[in-house]
Formats: C-alpha cells, structure tokens, sequence
C-alpha cells in the first residue's frame, strides 16, 4: 500500500477522481439502502484505479506486514482512546453526545452490511491520505484525512450543537482515523485498517446495543 503514498499524481485526473469518490458519499449519505451500502466502496475503487493506474489495486490491498501486531496494537490503542473521549465529554463536561442511530436496526442485517460500508469509509479515507500524501508529508496528510473522516460522520452524530458534534466526531472518529491509518501504513495494507475498524465498529454498536 506504502507505494501509492508521495506520489506525484496528475492533477486531472485526482480532480475527476475526488469527484467520483464525492458522488459515492453522496450515494452512502442520502442514497437508497442498496445504494449506500456500496456506492462508497465502488466509487473509491474506481477512483484508485483511474488516478494511480491498473496494479493500485493489488498494491492497497497488499499482504499485511504483521497483520495480528498491528490490529491488536491499533485496536487497543483506538478502544482505550474512544472511551476515555466519551467519558470526558459525556462524564466532565457533561455534554449531550449523540449516538449511531444504525444500532436501532437488526443486528442481524447490521452485521451483514457492516463489512462492506467499513471498506467503503476504509477506501474513501486511505484515497485522501495517499492524494494529500503527493503534496505533504505522510503525518500531515494523515491528519488532513482524519479531519475529512471525522466530518462525514456530522450528520450521524449531530446533537443539535455545532460545537459539541464538531468535537465529538473530530476528537473520537477523527482520532480514531489516525489509528486507522497509522495501522494500515505499518502493515502495508488496507487489510488491516479495514479489520481493525471492523472490530472496532461491532464492539461499538454491541456496547450501545446492551445499553439502549
């Protein structure tokens, strides 16, 4: 994966790519159940093809370096940081959070289309990192990433209060973009990024479901 990163990429052809994977947001956002379940993972796909050629492909999803260090690293890494988050702005600053409302459906058909919806989110963020990547340095595009991930969560997680949504999706899904990303750069995959924010996500909404 680590060979699609600082790249010197046509600048045509990431404009086009970028709005390919924009209509497959839009797709996820407000699209029919069977559209938004995979528009976002095909209109990534597309857009690795068409902006880093034929074999990105096969790079993204390269054999994992040490795939069981990193997801175990990375996930614990995430679940100790997300919680304390929660805590913090739920538990001190005693602010209002709200959560995923996907945990109301069928667990069942949750658990089904969860893992293509995740490679959908895992595409859609790693396509950022590796195009910021071509002008920055890997840390900032990382960052930079993680911000666009932690904002397409707004309309999930929004309370009513810009401010608090704002700091909720950018200090618990952003952050935990950074881990994400982090793990698929050390292992060279997508693979892993993908399995750990698969984890992450179950644990997540099995939790929110005994509590609901």
């Amino acid at each position: 994966m680590n060979k699609i990163l600082n790249r010197d990429l046509e600048l045509k052809k990431v404009v086009l790519g970028t709005i390919i994977v924009i209509i497959g947001l839009i797709g996820l956002l407000y699209g029919p159940a069977i559209v938004s379940i995979f528009s976002l993972a095909v209109t990534s796909l597309i857009s690795f093809r068409y902006v880093y050629g034929k074999n990105s492909l096969k790079k993204l999803f390269s054999k994992p370096v040490a795939p069981f260090k990193n997801i175990l690293i990375y996930f614990f890494l995430n679940i100790v940081v997300s919680f304390a988050a929660t805590i913090f702005l739920q538990n001190i600053l005693k602010w209002d959070l709200s959560g995923n409302s996907a945990v109301e459906a069928s667990q069942l058909s949750l658990l089904l289309i969860l893992p293509f919806m995740i490679l959908g989110e895992e595409l859609f963020s790693i396509y950022f990192l590796s195009i910021f990547s071509s002008k920055f340095n890997v840390p900032i595009a990382s960052l930079l990433s993680a911000v666009i991930f932690g904002l397409i969560h707004y309309s999930t997680y929004n309370n009513g209060n810009i401010l608090h949504t704002l700091v909720h999706i950018l200090l618990i899904q952003g952050v935990a973009r950074l881990f994400f990303n982090q793990a698929a750069i050390k292992s060279n995959s997508i693979i892993t990024s993908w399995t750990i924010h698969l984890l992450f996500d179950i644990v997540a909404i099995l939790i929110a479901s005994s509590f609901s």
